[in-house]
């Protein structure tokens, strides 16, 4: 069985407008975080599990700052 998916990828965030539009055209949204995910092995039905939940919670932002910035 073959599904085709669109995928926006980004090296980075997305802004909150830009996510709202992915989500709402059935575009699965993979920003830097659910990228490295993927690229550990996480399958994209996964992803797609939490696609437009945004990019964490203030604690996640904290440690996202201090691992990359």
């Amino acid at each position: 069985m073959v599904v085709h998916l669109a995928i926006f990828v980004t090296t980075t965030y997305f802004s909150g407008p830009a996510e709202r539009c992915a989500v709402q055209n059935g575009v699965l949204a993979v920003h830097r975080d659910h990228l490295g995910l993927w690229n550990s092995g996480t399958a994209l039905p996964a992803l797609a599990a939490v696609n437009g939940s945004g990019q964490g919670d203030r604690r996640h932002s904290t440690r996202r700052k201090e691992t990359y910035e």
